[in-house]
């Protein structure tokens, strides 16, 4: 990194002492008189850390959003009772076309197909929470038969991550609203028009906020199962449903420093490594 020096006044050592003098210099005085400097550090360093920032940002929106896109694959696979030949079930190969809008790679699509067969009938979902980097709440969505074996296992990851120990849904899962959504593109119509709408679709609001793949967007959120009916009662209207689901909306949000956030991306991924977690949320910025 480059750093510019630049001359700024003579100062007579009679005005300072000489502690402070050599706190605020770089050179040591001729006779009685030294000139002071200013460091200023180029923009670039600001720079490459906003890039940085950006980068982490938008590796957290793709972890999110693969994980969105891991879980409807196997709620896809399952209510077909592990159907996973999309030209025999038709709601797998309607999600199967969303990741593939959505750049999901192949390697991720059947890694999750492969999850999903895995998984045992009487699977279930199930809720974990844990206290992230920068006091980050977390929440852990998986599909087991064994809860108290997923906790053991998540556990063993954590202690390997060195973060505080896995929860069962406790006191965190209070700072997050489940609510399922159907997102509309937002320039399609206006305020008036998409309140008319939640109406006549019995949504319990709709807002303005991001889908899946992080374009505005109009969202009608209702209770977590009320998705699919929400995208029906949409796309009977005429409307495309660009992506729909169910997410832990936070209720308020942390923020954090770019040490913290790409500490935290790490623990995700790890997680979300774990053949029986379909995603983690949070509620950092």
């Amino acid at each position: 990194m480059s750093v510019f020096i630049k001359p700024l006044t003579r100062i007579t050592t009679s005005s300072y002492s000489s502690s402070a003098i050599f706190s605020r210099c770089l050179c040591p005085v001729v006779g009685n008189v030294f000139t002071q400097y200013e460091i200023r550090r180029n923009a670039g360093h600001a720079h490459w850390q906003n890039i940085a920032k950006t980068k982490a940002a938008n590796d957290q929106a793709k972890s999110k959003l693969i994980g969105k896109l891991s879980y409807k694959i196997g709620v896809a696979i399952r209510s077909q009772n592990g159907q996973t030949n999309p030209d025999y079930n038709p709601m797998l190969r309607n999600v199967l076309e969303e990741c593939r809008r959505s750049n999901m790679t192949k390697e991720t699509m059947e890694r999750s197909i492969k999850r999903a067969v895995s998984q045992k009938e009487n699977a279930k979902p199930s809720t974990f929470e844990f206290l992230g980097p920068g006091r980050v709440y977390c929440i852990i969505e998986a599909i087991t038969d064994n809860p108290k074996r997923t906790l053991n296992q998540l556990n063993k990851v954590a202690a390997k991550l060195g973060i505080m120990k896995v929860s069962t849904s406790g006191p965190l899962m209070e700072y997050f609203d489940h609510r399922g959504y159907a997102c509309v593109d937002k320039s399609i119509f206006d305020e008036e028009k998409a309140t008319e709408l939640a109406i006549e679709i019995n949504a319990e609001e709709v807002t303005t906020g991001y889908d899946d793949n992080m374009n505005e967007a109009w969202k009608f959120l209702g209770p977590p199962t009320f998705s699919t009916q929400m995208k029906t009662s949409l796309t009977e209207r005429g409307y495309n449903v660009v992506s729909d689901g169910a997410e832990f909306i936070p209720k308020a949000f942390v923020a954090i420093d770019d040490t913290c956030r790409a500490l935290l991306q790490e623990v995700i991924k790890t997680f979300e490594e774990h053949e029986e977690v379909q995603g983690v949320h949070t509620n950092a910025t």
